[in-house]
């Protein structure tokens, strides 16, 4: 990894963390600089777009992550049972990296729709977890469901997987996500 490539992952980890603790309207450009060691003048170096830019880098760090750790694992020859529990599981390792929060579902709930400096990163993160949620229903037709069914068994799905995150958080019982993770796993 070139240098360049090394520092800019290493902002946006530290910007990640930021965005994570605070959202999208709580992080102020103080903390943002302060998590990455810069000041104000040098992060806008780096994202000229400030702190827009920021999270629009995040969205694409994170979907790239996602899809290879979780939603690539939908497709394959296995049965999809098992497909859908390698996607499980490799959803959680997101998370386990993630410090136990999808930074898309801390932005797309802190991010306030309709200003004009959002509109690309809301609408970003919806158009891909709508592709993700089709992706889920195609694994569920696969199994016999029929179309309909398949598309709220994935909804459903994706409910119980953001909705653990949500309760963990606010019973602040990280233990809970990890089980119910490990039960959707189980099938």
């Amino acid at each position: 990894m070139t240098r360049a490539a090394s520092n800019r992952t290493t902002l946006l980890v530290a910007l990640g963390q930021v965005f994570r603790e605070r959202g999208y309207e709580g992080a102020t450009l103080t903390q943002l600089a302060a998590a990455t060691g810069l000041g104000k003048a040098s992060l806008y170096h780096h994202f000229p777009g400030g702190k827009a830019e920021m999270a629009e880098a995040l969205v694409r760090d994170a979907v790239t992550e996602l899809q290879q750790r979780a939603f690539a694992r939908l497709t394959g020859p296995e049965p999809p049972a098992e497909r859908l529990a390698r996607f499980i599981d490799g959803y959680a390792e997101y998370l386990e990296r993630a410090g136990g929060q999808c930074l898309l579902g801390v932005l797309a709930l802190t991010a306030e729709r309709g200003q004009q400096d959002h509109p690309p990163l809301t609408a970003a993160i919806t158009e891909q977890f709508r592709d993700w949620q089709l992706a889920l229903a195609r694994v569920f037709e696969e199994s016999g469901d029929k179309p309909k069914r398949a598309a709220r068994r994935a909804a459903e799905l994706l409910n119980q997987i953001y909705g653990a995150q949500l309760v963990a958080k606010l019973l602040d019982e990280p233990k809970h996500l990890k089980r119910t993770l490990r039960r959707l796993a189980k099938g």
